[in-house]
């Protein structure tokens, strides 16, 4: 963990809480009567619904947070955590959107991915994620491709072109799991056979325990937590970096990144726009529309002094859990602006990731 630049965002986060700078979305400078938020949420209980199953990194670190969130919202209302499992989050983003409750009770951990299933118009969308209100995002995540042994390959040119080695990949409906493997497969010509349906990262995992699959596309900050073990014993390999610049503490030497993977500026752009920038809003907590606009404020300003908060940087520390946030209104900025991407670009990218095959 970079401790002391993790210590110099969060202070300035912290500073910016204090002053009530911009949290909710939309409502930039939104302040907040303390007492009357108080009010409403003292003897109440908020609701983090989490749109992965239990055990992976969004379940993580919504509960990490939960253990913490509570002493910085006036009131101090009980904080449950709950899954809901489905379509990569776009089950649990329908609900928060459309059917929870819209008094600042219901907080959304939703996949910030989800957006290109939006941008391309999915019928399973009932959400418009530039109408959310964003409350933060822990940290930004980097994507890596992971094989195990199962298949024979050490280096990614073993696996490309339709002679290569085929790896059998699961993956998560509607999210980088999926995507990124899609990208791979489709743009680069990587030979993955690409098994999607599991509704999280632990089900992948327990797959690959049962033999079901090889492999993988996975956050890195995700890979750190649940399973250092396993490139620490040489059981999985790193082979591909889905990002632009290279991860410090792979463990796994020379894995190429999106510029030494792609051979022209087509392919960067899919790879950049299809699996590394809608991560850099991941593992995002949203409230829906029509929250009133001081509860929202004060859910905001909570989440930064959380974040800033020693025992939970240590109980991050412990669990080897990334904390480097991003809070409110620059999340909407990076929303907004990859929703106006050119109809040029988005053709080509809906025509790479929904070509399943």
């Amino acid at each position: 963990m970079r401790s002391g630049q993790i210590f110099r965002g969060l202070t300035v986060i912290f500073f910016l809480a204090c002053l009530g700078v911009s949290f909710a979305g939309q409502a930039p400078g939104v302040g907040y009567d303390e007492k009357k938020v108080a009010d409403f949420y003292r003897g109440k209980s908020v609701r983090i619904i989490v749109g992965f199953s239990a055990g992976g990194d969004y379940d993580q670190y919504s509960r990490l947070i939960a253990r913490h969130l509570s002493k910085y919202i006036p009131g101090n209302p009980g904080i449950v955590v709950e899954n809901m499992a489905g379509a990569g989050s776009i089950i649990a983003a329908n609900n928060v959107y459309n059917v929870a409750a819209k008094d600042g009770t219901v907080i959304g951990n939703i996949s910030g991915p989800i957006i290109l299933e939006q941008l391309f118009a999915n019928p399973a969308v009932q959400f418009d994620l530039a109408k959310f209100r964003y409350l933060a995002v822990p940290v930004s995540e980097t994507y890596v491709m992971v094989v195990t042994r199962k298949p024979g390959v050490t280096k990614l040119n073993e696996v490309m072109g339709p002679k290569g080695k085929q790896v059998i990949v699961g993956a998560i409906p509607g999210s980088t799991v999926e995507h990124g493997a899609i990208l791979m497969r489709d743009v680069l010509g990587a030979n993955l056979r690409v098994v999607s349906g599991y509704k999280g990262t632990a089900d992948i995992r327990m797959a690959i325990d049962g033999g079901e699959v090889e492999g993988f596309v996975n956050t890195w900050q995700s890979l750190k937590i649940t399973s250092i073990d396993k490139f620490k014993s040489g059981e999985w390999l790193v082979l591909a970096q889905l990002s632009e610049k290279p991860i410090k503490d792979l463990p796994t030497p020379n894995v190429p990144t999106i510029p030494m993977l792609t051979k022209n500026s087509e392919q960067q752009q899919l790879l950049k726009f299809g699996a590394s920038t809608p991560n850099e809003f991941g593992k995002v907590y949203v409230l829906a529309p029509g929250a009133p606009a001081d509860r929202a404020a004060a859910l905001g300003a909570a989440f930064a002094k959380t974040f800033a908060d020693k025992e939970l940087l240590a109980d991050a520390e412990k669990g080897r859990l990334e904390i480097d946030p991003m809070i409110g209104a620059e999340i909407h900025k990076l929303v907004v602006e990859f929703l106006g991407m050119s109809p040029e670009l988005r053709g080509k990218l809906q025509s790479a990731l929904k070509g399943k095959k």
